[in-house]
């Protein structure tokens, strides 16, 4: 059966073109959920996070402790250097090492705080108040 493309412009009544179709709201993103379909929980990673956090924190701990020997053996007897190294020298490397460790330990946890910021910024209003009703991992 041929379709005639005239056949269109012979069926049109008028004021149905003003009209907005209805149409469903697509899902803007994957995984965001209406009231009527609400997320099955699989896996609970509260605990997860917490022994990452203990590991991460001890991880800091154990750095900062050889870093306090390191700075303690170094500045308590004063022929200790760094072979092919003054003192002078020396004592500036450990100063060095000293910034740098500290600054690692800062910025690991600034960048983690950051990039949960910018992901959470993607919540919706709903999301974050279940967030913040669970409480503190």
């Amino acid at each position: 059966m041929r379709h005639d493309p005239n056949s269109y412009f012979e069926e049109y009544t008028g004021p149905r073109l003003c009209q907005k179709p209805q149409m469903s709201r697509p899902d803007l993103l994957p995984g965001v959920l209406t009231d009527s379909c609400p997320p099955a929980v699989v896996v609970d990673s509260r605990q997860t996070v917490l022994v990452a956090r203990r590991r991460a924190l001890i991880r800091d701990v154990s750095n900062l402790v050889l870093l306090a020997a390191v700075d303690y053996v170094s500045l308590r007897w004063p022929s200790v250097h760094i072979p092919l190294v003054n003192r002078e020298q020396s004592m500036m490397l450990v100063a060095l090492l000293n910034s740098t460790v500290v600054t690692h330990i800062v910025m690991t946890r600034i960048a983690a705080r950051l990039a949960a910021r910018r992901i959470a910024a993607t919540w919706s209003l709903r999301e974050r108040a279940r967030f913040f009703q669970s409480g503190p991992l």
